[in-house]
């Protein structure tokens, strides 16, 4: 490997070990919440129909960083994969399919619905339902149109 193809392999390294240390907050945070929701929520709360849904994102937010950390942590011992991991993030193809089908902007608008929709859905049960749905239908198009371009191109 050259000099160039070194620094960039650090610095993706810094980028990974960043990464980590994001998501390890964002477990501790989804652990805190899953804590507050089993002990420390209002009884007139835990009987409403978006409780179960909020458990189930917290559980899954929680998941979703756990795997990631382990993920990450796997990929930044061994060089080979480090590249690898790179090249399959920094692949041009990929980021035009990904741009072609809105998913940076797509997917903030649509967790920005999700979470909209649930801080809403205390007061008014049918936004809660029209704000979800239309986030998932949003976020189903989008991967829609990735699949569409990947085997298009």
């Amino acid at each position: 490997m050259n000099e160039e193809t070194n620094k960039t392999i650090e610095k993706y390294k810094k980028t990974l070990t960043i990464r980590i240390c994001l998501l390890s907050v964002l477990m501790l945070f989804a652990v805190l919440l899953g804590i507050f929701h089993t002990f420390y929520l209002p009884a007139k709360l835990m009987t409403s129909e978006i409780f179960s849904f909020q458990c189930g994102i917290i559980i899954g937010l929680g998941l979703m960083s756990l795997i990631l950390i382990i993920r990450y942590s796997q990929i930044l011992p061994d060089n080979t994969a480090l590249q690898k991991q790179y090249n399959k993030e920094n692949d041009e193809r990929m980021k035009a399919i990904r741009a072609k089908a809105g998913m940076p902007i797509l997917l903030i608008t649509s967790v920005l619905m999700i979470v909209a929709g649930i801080l809403i859905g205390y007061l008014n049960i049918c936004v809660f339902y029209t704000l979800i749905a239309a986030a998932f239908c949003q976020l189903l198009m989008g991967c829609i149109v990735k699949f569409i371009f990947i085997k298009k191109s």
